[in-house]
């Protein structure tokens, strides 16, 4: 989400479908201190995972998007949640190269991906319902998790702030109708809807999102005030 995160020793590898992936160690302390009020091991671990598996599906959506074009992507997840990295270019096997509106469609298949993950967690909740299958409170708490962070977590990533999902459509898809100030205007609406919802979070105790949001519009501000592009 944040610009790259360099490599460290202690890094998860693996890869799926051919994409190579890298878990930052950052990654399972923040998503450890973000379930800090689970008083009991298990429902930690469990909320780790879940966490895991949606952003994972998250960054594929993105990287399968990328891959279909032909721009080998990878995936790191990191303290912020994380990212798909590709190098798009127009030598590959689909023509037309690099444009806006695959820009945006790449960006859009990540929240995309969370929300059909959401649509298949609720019909296998309600499955099991309609054949009247007895769960525990920890497979409760699982359906809970996964539909509350691929639904929500995907609407919020949707918002115009860069680098959200929202901000990176947003700034292509201003950059190509105005090239000549289409960032700007962008940053302009990335900043309001970044001190927007900080402030909305913090009217509601979301104390994370706000503090997000919060840097999000730091990040926005500098930039629009000439600083360093990400």
């Amino acid at each position: 989400m944040f610009g790259t995160v360099a490599p460290t020793p202690y890094d998860l590898k693996f890869s799926i479908f051919g994409i190579p992936v890298r878990v930052h160690p950052f990654f399972w302390i923040v998503t450890f201190l973000m379930g800090r009020n689970l008083h009991n091991s298990k429902l930690m671990l469990i909320w780790v995972f879940c966490v895991f598996i949606s952003i994972l599906i998250h960054e594929l959506g993105h990287a399968l998007t990328a891959l279909y074009y032909g721009w080998p992507p990878h995936i790191v997840l990191h303290a912020f949640g994380g990212y798909a990295s590709y190098q798009p270019t127009g030598s590959h096997w689909v023509k037309g190269g690099h444009s806006a509106g695959r820009s945006i469609l790449i960006s859009f298949a990540g929240p995309l991906a969370g929300f059909l993950l959401y649509a298949v967690v609720t019909g296998v909740e309600k499955l099991l319902e309609h054949q009247e299958v007895v769960l525990s409170d920890y497979a409760y708490f699982i359906f809970f998790q996964m539909k509350w962070i691929n639904l929500w977590w995907g609407l919020v990533n949707l918002l115009p702030a860069y680098p959200l999902d929202g901000g990176q459509i947003s700034r292509a898809a201003f950059s190509h109708w105005r090239p000549y100030n289409g960032i700007e205007i962008s940053l302009k609406l990335s900043f309001v809807t970044a001190v927007c919802t900080a402030l909305a979070a913090y009217r509601f105790e979301q104390i994370n999102a706000a503090f997000l949001f919060g840097y999000i519009a730091f990040l926005n501000f500098q930039e629009l005030q000439g600083g360093r592009r990400w």
